[in-house]
């Protein structure tokens, strides 16, 4: 049997959700352009709860509130372990120039592109998935041949 086949989903809390999605830099914008999904790598920093991203030119997200999704992921490629989380909410772009500031000091710059734009999602939905051995889950929560 192959190691992902031993694998299980056990679903996260949104504190540990966003607790996960505090310590990695790097995740996908998704939102509408032109009526359909589009999807863009950005880097991002959560902020009280918020995520906050730079939105370069091919991220083409309005300048009023629109809705969109935000997704970053960690799993190993060789295990398939790791986390998955997603959250959907409201996006608006930052104006006031001293969350400008404090968000230009806090967001990493990994990778290439303009950084003028920077944009809030304010969390509506956050949801999140880790992939872990079942020998780990709970005796409970384990699969059994009846579930």
């Amino acid at each position: 049997m192959a190691v992902h086949e031993e694998l299980q989903p056990r679903e996260l809390s949104t504190s540990d959700s966003l607790r996960l999605l505090s310590g990695i830099r790097f995740g996908r914008v998704v939102f509408s352009r032109y009526a359909l999904p589009t999807i863009r790598p950005v880097n991002h920093v959560v902020d009280g709860g918020m995520i906050v991203i730079h939105a370069n030119p091919g991220t083409t997200l309005s300048a009023d509130r629109q809705v969109v999704a935000y997704e970053a992921d960690t799993i190993d490629q060789a295990t398939q372990y790791g986390w998955c989380v997603i959250v959907t909410g409201t996006a608006e772009e930052v104006t006031d120039s001293g969350d400008l500031a404090r968000y230009r000091r806090l967001l990493p710059t990994t990778l290439p592109g303009p950084r003028h734009r920077i944009v809030r999602i304010r969390p509506d939905f956050v949801t999140g998935v880790e992939y872990v051995p079942a020998a780990l889950l709970p005796e409970d929560a384990r699969p059994t041949e009846d579930r």
